[in-house]
């Protein structure tokens, strides 16, 4: 039987998806990026996605995409696997069951298009979570009434305020 493990290559954020993820994080620029690294936005994103129930389909705009190298995916792996675990447990627990949700999800896809379908469960939340985060980070303006005038600084602390992260 083949195994088959999530997070053993390079991901590409692609199309709209690839455009916001630019504008949150930016690679070397420490006075207007919100990440230091591109994979803690992805590890970020995929949390707030299913934190608000929030899915995005793959977008095909043309843009450059934004690549998460090996290494780094593999540095974060364990962080990643748990996420998972956690994400298709609560995804699928009214449909299979707690029990059967629980052991599905720490025995991980067994066939090909299981694969695809955790992958894919994933991937859709971590561009809903891009999505949220760009709204919540780029797009909003401060408010008046913020304690923060940077807009930078209050969007940071309102989306603290919201998630409690």
């Amino acid at each position: 039987m083949a195994s088959f493990e999530l997070f053993k290559s390079d991901v590409k954020i692609t199309g709209k998806h690839a455009r916001m993820a630019g504008e949150i994080w930016m690679l070397n620029d420490y006075e207007h990026t919100y990440m230091k690294r591109l994979i803690d936005l992805y590890i970020l994103a995929a949390i707030v996605g299913f934190r608000v129930n929030r899915k995005a389909a793959e977008d095909h705009s043309p843009v450059d995409p934004k690549t998460i190298f090996l290494q780094q995916v593999l540095s974060a792996k364990d962080d990643l696997d748990f996420i998972m675990q956690m994400m298709y447990m609560l995804d699928k627990k009214d449909e299979l069951g707690n029990d059967e949700a629980v052991k599905q999800a720490f025995r991980g896809p067994q066939t090909r298009e299981e694969f695809l379908q955790w992958k894919e469960l994933f991937n859709d939340y971590v561009r809903g979570g891009i999505e949220e985060l760009y709204e919540r980070l780029v797009i909003r303006k401060s408010d008046p009434d913020d304690a923060y005038y940077d807009n930078k600084t209050a969007n940071l602390m309102n989306l603290i305020q919201r998630f409690g992260i």
